[in-house]
């Protein structure tokens, strides 16, 4: 799925997030699932949500931001949540 503007644009906005432990291959895969398993969900704007939600900076607010992303999309699919 690599090379798709969709996940291409997600990977940009993951690297450039500050805190974000950036992984170019775990990362392709994270998002490759993320799209996967949300296919109902704008996640690049989820992902854009998340980390305004979190003051710019969800690196201070989590130990682990993967999961904390994936939880995000959860409950935004689950409530039928528009990020903005």
């Amino acid at each position: 799925m690599q090379g798709d503007p969709t996940t291409e644009s997600i990977l940009a906005y993951l690297e450039a997030m500050r805190g974000y432990p950036f992984d170019p291959n775990s990362d392709a895969d994270f998002v490759a699932e993320l799209l996967s398993d949300f296919p109902s969900l704008d996640v690049l704007e989820q992902i854009k949500a998340f980390r305004w939600h979190n003051s710019g900076d969800p690196a201070r607010h989590f130990k682990s931001l993967r999961p904390a992303i994936r939880r995000w999309l959860a409950a935004a699919k689950r409530f039928d949540r528009e990020p903005f």
